[in-house]
């Protein structure tokens, strides 16, 4: 079995970075600040050291970016987001692209003036010369942008998507308010849209006296119009009934299902998220769908039983204050998608520390059976045997390694335990935990 292991970060927000510092007792105010400070630690420093010893620690395959490297626009501020992480994600020594940095664009990256003067598609060109320079992956534009992790035919499928497109595209809008924002110069500062007359007839009037700050991060929700336009939807179709994609790693920056808590604003949702779960799941294939945006960390799960071997598996990563995932994928060598081994790193801002959250890990396949090898059908044979001779379905990782007949299989006779879950021919249970802490019940043929 196949293993890519990739680190998924959630919104960067750069401009925004304010380090949060953990508690103290400073009742006493007669301490210098320089004292106190010293004393605190900071959980965003964390996150950055955490992502950087990884980095070097652990054989990575990528890492990707759920995009929103900016805030409300401001364009300055990209450049120095990427370079930061590029010299932050490449260790010293390697080449500039020995380590791929993948990414996708957040309504946030959207500058105001770029989409009005260049238009839907050429707003991007700034980030895309960038990603280039820097050698990061391609940004998706109209079309989605496919590559293997590692690179080659035996790799994993992983497809970008632009979930973007519509972010600061006033045809999207209502025309009472479509027709406000034309008429208002690009250097205009951000209104707030306030609340609207009582008679119903009438714009919304924005406040007299706004606070900046907020109106900003107001307009720019009312800008976002998050969806997946008509041509990338069937580029991404195309890709995914091509013989060899058997399952696909999708990767956008807005969420396809509602978030858990309540959003007001006009466009909470993607405008056709419904009818492109419908499309991903008519594919009658598995399909992980990485995202950001909401800023926090659902795992959630859509199927339809008319489309057994279809499941829609949503994973978001939080705001990177918040912490980041690291994602295992298991694929067989015939090129199908066993699993994903979910592995959550979160701040505690009470220490300023990031620590390892509890192991998940989510079975991908309908039935694994038709790719069981010779090897696999042999050891479930010998665990079945072993336990109706022993009158007791459950084992213990050290029993199997005996009926195995090895100790030295390791990561082998672990393919095979997540194949036979996989399979639901065995159920694991500790998967968040080391094998050596797992217990397997034998199921029923």
């Amino acid at each position: 079995m196949r293993r890519v292991r990739i680190l998924q970060v959630g919104d960067i927000h750069y401009p925004d970075w304010h380090p949060s510092s953990s508690n103290i007792d400073a009742k006493d105010s007669k301490f210098a600040p320089k004292i106190t400070q010293k004393l605190r630690a900071s959980s965003l420093r964390a996150v950055l050291t955490k992502l950087r010893r990884l980095t070097t620690s652990k054989p990575l395959d990528s890492i990707a970016f759920m995009g929103d490297f900016t805030s409300r626009g401001d364009k300055t501020f990209i450049a120095s987001a990427f370079q930061h992480f590029t010299l932050l994600c490449r260790a010293q020594g390697r080449s500039s692209k020995a380590l791929p940095l993948i990414f996708v664009p957040g309504n946030h990256d959207v500058n105001r003036d770029d989409a009005r003067e260049l238009g839907p598609t050429e707003k991007f060109s700034e980030m895309a010369s960038l990603a280039a320079r820097l050698g990061w992956q391609t940004v998706p534009v109209d079309q989605p942008v496919h590559f293997r992790l590692p690179t080659g035919s035996a790799g994993a499928n992983f497809i970008l998507v632009n979930t973007a497109i519509g972010s600061w595209e006033l045809q999207n809008l209502p025309a009472f308010l479509r027709d406000r924002l034309e008429a208002l110069s690009p250097s205009t500062e951000p209104v707030d849209l306030g609340s609207p007359d009582i008679s119903g007839h009438s714009p919304a009037t924005p406040p007299s006296d706004p606070d900046k700050e907020a109106s900003d991060d107001e307009y720019y929700g009312q800008m976002d119009t998050p969806y997946i336009s008509r041509e990338m939807l069937a580029g991404l179709q195309e890709l995914l009934q091509q013989p060899d994609m058997r399952y696909g790693i999708m990767i956008g920056h807005h969420n396809l299902l509602p978030q858990k808590t309540p959003r007001i604003t006009p466009y909470a949702e993607m405008l056709n998220s419904g009818f492109v779960r419908t499309q991903l799941l008519q594919g009658n294939k598995p399909i992980v769908y990485l995202h950001g945006h909401i800023h926090a960390d659902p795992v959630e799960i859509v199927n339809d039983p008319r489309f057994p071997d279809g499941k829609l598996i949503c994973i978001s990563a939080p705001e990177i204050q918040s912490g980041f995932n690291e994602l295992v994928f298991f694929t067989t060598d015939q090129g199908e998608l066993v699993g994903i081994r979910l592995i959550p790193y979160r701040t505690n801002v009470a220490d300023g520390t990031v620590m390892e959250g509890e192991h998940c890990f989510i079975s991908t396949m309908s039935n694994g059976k038709a790719f069981l090898n010779n090897d696999t059908f042999d050891l479930l044979r010998r665990l079945r045997d072993h336990a109706t001779r022993r009158g007791n379905g459950l084992l213990f990782w050290d029993e199997i390694t005996e009926i195995a007949g090895s100790a030295e299989l390791g990561l082998d006779l672990e393919d095979s335990l997540l194949m036979l879950q996989a399979a639901r021919a065995v159920e694991i249970d500790g998967l968040t935990k080391a094998n050596s802490a797992w217990r397997i019940k034998v199921r029923d043929e």
